[in-house]
């Protein structure tokens, strides 16, 4: 314990004296999430839209003056179909509205009306928005004709006014941790080889569970400074909720943050070049997070192969822990399940550090 204490009292030291590392680790988070949070929102909020209306009856009205009375819709009426299509195969609208001319008598003999809906798919989630909000106008306007067999109302539960922030944000926050904490080991090591100083750590008594533990324990209390920043500029700044206990969401990310200082580390060992360390951990950090942790694209719609890869990214836990945890405050079974494979995923990069540490110098 004493040269533990000596060696963690010098890597203190070295972080009080390095200011960068402090901005890495608490105003570069701030900025991320702030991106995130502004920037990248998938919500629609107008429409733009061609209405055919080939009923004069009071029916098709009524259809109509629905529509055009959003304040989500930006509608013009045009005289036929080719035009509104035309509109539509330019990019002038997003959706054309169709109400074909037997509209009337089929609701007068309690016959499914047919009204097309297109959109421009070029915008999936545009599009699916759109349709979907059409749909409900144009079915609320029928409804007030007749009675419809089945009343269907819906309603956003934890979420209720289906803001993508809300989901978003608990997101980011794992990917800002992957990123941040990554960076923050990847050079430790490699700026001993580069100055010198290894020889020294090396020629003494010092294990390696001692080396390791003195470079993981200080940035570990600096990553935990960085979940409670982040948490601070989500609820206080970005205002998502966060209904879980503050507790449990800080103690599964620092389960995660073992892993991804660890994986730092390990990139600082095997590198012993901080230029090249630092390139590396950014790729490790950030692209895997992205695009294999369900942060940004549903891992079930991807293929069983890489769906399989997906179990070795330690941020996959994080963001399926996170969001039922900001939004909802509990996450149930999947909450143990995650915090077994964040813990076996922690001990098994902390076992690999150690082993590929170096002992001697020709090692």
């Amino acid at each position: 314990m004493k040269t533990l204490t000596i060696l963690l009292r010098k890597e203190f030291l070295q972080l009080w004296r390095d200011p960068s590392s402090f901005i890495l680790a608490f105003i570069l988070p701030v900025l991320m999430l702030l991106l995130f949070g502004f920037c990248i929102n998938m919500d629609t909020t107008m429409t733009t839209l061609a209405i055919v209306a080939e009923d004069e009856s009071p029916q098709a009205h009524r259809i109509q003056e629905h529509i055009v009375g959003s304040p989500h819709v930006e509608a013009c009426v045009v005289g036929n179909r080719e035009h509104a299509f035309d509109l539509l195969h330019r990019g002038e609208v997003q959706a054309v509205v169709m109400i074909p001319p037997h509209v009337s008598r089929r609701m007068a003999q309690q016959q499914g009306a047919d009204i097309l809906i297109a959109t421009d798919g070029t915008s999936p989630n545009t599009a699916q928005f759109s349709a979907l909000y059409l749909q409900s106008m144009v079915t609320a306007a029928l409804s007030e004709a007749t009675t419809p067999p089945v009343d269907i109302r819906t309603s956003y539960l934890y979420n209720p006014a289906a803001e993508s922030r809300h989901y978003i944000v608990p997101g980011a926050i794992a990917l800002v941790l992957a990123m941040v904490g990554t960076f923050l080991t990847a050079m430790v090591v490699a700026r001993e080889w580069e100055r010198g100083t290894i020889e020294t750590l090396l020629a003494g008594a010092v294990t390696r569970a001692q080396f390791v533990l003195s470079k993981l324990i200080p940035y570990f209390l600096l990553g935990v400074g960085t979940m409670l920043v982040c948490l601070w500029c989500a609820a206080c700044v970005l205002q998502v909720p966060i209904r879980g206990s503050h507790l449990l969401i800080l103690a599964m990310a620092g389960l995660f943050l073992l892993s991804v200082l660890s994986i730092g580390l390990l990139v600082s060992t095997l590198t012993r070049n901080q230029y090249s360390a630092s390139l590396l951990s950014l790729m490790i950090a950030m692209l895997p997070t992205m695009l294999l942790s369900g942060f940004v694209f549903e891992l079930t719609s991807m293929p069983a192969f890489v769906q399989a890869v997906s179990y070795f990214i330690p941020a996959r836990y994080l963001c399926s822990t996170l969001t039922p945890l900001f939004l909802s405050g509990a996450a149930g079974g999947v909450l143990l399940l995650n915090t077994v494979f964040m813990g076996v995923s922690a001990a098994f990069w902390f076992a690999f550090v150690l082993l590929v540490t170096p002992k001697r110098l020709d090692s």
